[in-house]
């Protein structure tokens, strides 16, 4: 009952629209208007919006070779041969700044009434929405942004400086967060969506994110010593990240209704009716990625993240080459995403994958980061590299195993899937990039593993760390009219247009050469 209560407050409150998602759910669709609302109320909906935005990791999942469109729908053109203009994913930039909005609200609010939690929740989600703008765009409006009508026209913030000013952020929502609960600084509670109130899961997540920040920074010369003195705070002994099954997600209460199912099978699954979406026939695996899978003999995920084409001993794995889109690769002669996200036509109908939670950070990511970390050298950790890798595979494997449709997964595979023993067997394999021991670089093992386990839920993410560290080594579209990927986006047609001045002082933006200040390798 609690959960369906939340979703009679968003629908009472909220904005929806369908503009790819940005503002699903959104209460503060414009930033120059003052919302009246509870932070609670507001920030239930700012939470949900992000979950929920992230959904359209479309662009991410191409770059880094996860996805591809099927050869059931034209277009696409800009993300295949990287020839993208200023109207190109304008989402990306328009989608967190106006989630930002609620956030600032939220933490404003919040202070004022003595909710430090409250506050410390909302700057931990600043911090988290304003990385994606950087990790996008480099420079960008940050300190005079979300200031409504006092800055309609924001300076940009060096992307360098943003970060700084994010990871000191994080460091103050810790401070809030650690802050005993009682009745006048009272939880979230329910109305927190992804971990109901509990101040120590955020406080995990908060530690998680600013890992993340910091290992984005190794290839930057003068990043060195800060990365040093926060990775010392990180190494201390109390410092707690992410852990096994504590995977930051939200569920509102997802329901079997028109825009309350999980936002992610919605987009690109079912509707509430059991029909196709308008887009179930559009995106699939590419053949880079499902043959990655293939040739690193991971039997239990290839089953739980694909679909096969035949029947019998003539059953295949089949993608599409990123850049191809011809009849050979209909939807219906290729391998749709597997039973851990979508149920068959067939099984649609008993299937309940609309109401799994929407995942926004992972704790198979964590443990990458950790081992990343601490092979690396840059963190103390009471766990060997080795073994904060494999816990980071094994979380892949248990978190895709209990999201799974049991009866779409029988159904298409009929031999068991052991998760256990496939993970044992899989580590133990003796393949590059998979077995520890068998990989020379170990890095490289680490970021691909982390490569497959961002599937689906965080391809801008698994996008930019290709960008960080050039693993894995992603063909270039078939399309490209070029020999290199795109190093970021271009600043909106909006920005020119509205805040002319400060946009065109950024200089020439070209989204090959432009990088990203991190971006040095």
């Amino acid at each position: 009952m609690k959960k369906k209560f939340i979703y009679y407050i968003l629908s009472a409150v909220a904005v929806i629209t369908t503009a790819c998602g940005d503002d699903y759910l959104d209460v503060n669709t414009n930033p120059n208007q003052a919302v009246s609302a509870t932070p609670e109320t507001v920030l239930t909906n700012a939470l949900n919006v992000t979950a929920a935005r992230l959904v359209h990791n479309e662009i991410g999942a191409f770059w880094v070779g996860q996805w591809s469109p099927s050869g059931s729908v034209s277009g696409f053109t800009p993300e295949k041969t990287y020839d993208i203009q200023t109207t190109f994913r304008t989402g990306v930039w328009t989608g967190p700044y106006n989630n930002l909005e609620d956030y600032k609200y939220v933490e404003e609010a919040a202070v004022k009434e003595g909710k430090q939690a409250i506050a410390g929740i909302a700057r931990v989600m600043k911090a988290f929405n304003f990385q994606i703008i950087v990790d996008a765009y480099n420079n960008a409006p940050y300190s005079e942004a979300l200031e409504g009508t006092t800055s309609i026209r924001p300076a940009y913030d060096n992307g360098s400086a943003i970060y700084d000013s994010l990871i000191r952020d994080i460091n103050v929502a810790i401070t809030y967060l650690s802050v005993p609960v009682s009745t006048t600084n009272p939880s979230a509670g329910s109305a927190d969506i992804y971990f109901n109130g509990d101040n120590d899961l955020w406080i995990k997540f908060a530690n998680t994110l600013k890992l993340r920040m910091l290992l984005r920074l190794t290839n930057v010369s003068d990043k060195q010593a800060l990365i040093a003195s926060e990775m010392a705070k990180l190494g201390q002994s109390n410092t707690v990240f992410l852990d096994s099954g504590e995977n930051v997600s939200a569920n509102p209460g997802y329901l079997k209704t028109a825009g309350k199912e999980n936002p992610w099978y919605e987009a690109y699954g079912y509707s509430a009716s059991d029909s196709r979406s308008g887009s179930h026939d559009f995106y699939c695996w590419s053949n880079f990625f499902v043959s990655f899978l293939s040739d690193t003999q991971d039997s239990v995920r290839i089953k739980l993240l694909t679909y096969p084409v035949g029947t019998g001993a003539d059953k295949k794995i089949i993608g599409v080459p990123f850049g191809e889109g011809n009849d050979t690769y209909l939807y219906s002669k290729i391998s749709g995403f597997g039973p851990a996200f979508l149920p068959t036509d067939n099984t649609v109908k008993s299937a309940t994958l609309y109401k799994n939670d929407q995942i926004v950070m992972s704790s198979a990511e964590s443990f990458f980061l950790q081992a990343e970390a601490v092979q690396r050298g840059l963190l103390t950790s009471n766990l060997s590299a080795q073994q904060l890798y494999e816990k980071g595979v094994a979380q892949s494997f248990y978190t895709l195993a209990s999201l799974a449709d049991t009866t779409a997964l029988k159904s298409s595979w009929p031999s068991n899937v052991n998760v256990k023993k496939g993970l044992k067997k899989y580590l133990s394999s003796g393949i590059s990039n998979v077995d520890w021991s068998a990989s020379s670089n170990k890095v490289e093992a680490i970021i691909t593993q982390k490569w497959i386990a961002l599937a689906n839920y965080g391809g801008f993410e698994a996008w930019t760390e290709y960008r960080r560290t050039g693993i894995p080594n992603v063909p270039l579209s078939t399309r490209a009219q070029g020999s290199q990927y795109p190093a970021r986006l271009l600043y909106p047609l909006s920005e020119y247009s509205n805040n002319a001045e400060n946009a065109s002082a950024q200089g020439d933006i070209n989204q090959f050469t432009s990088k990203i200040f991190w971006d040095a390798q």
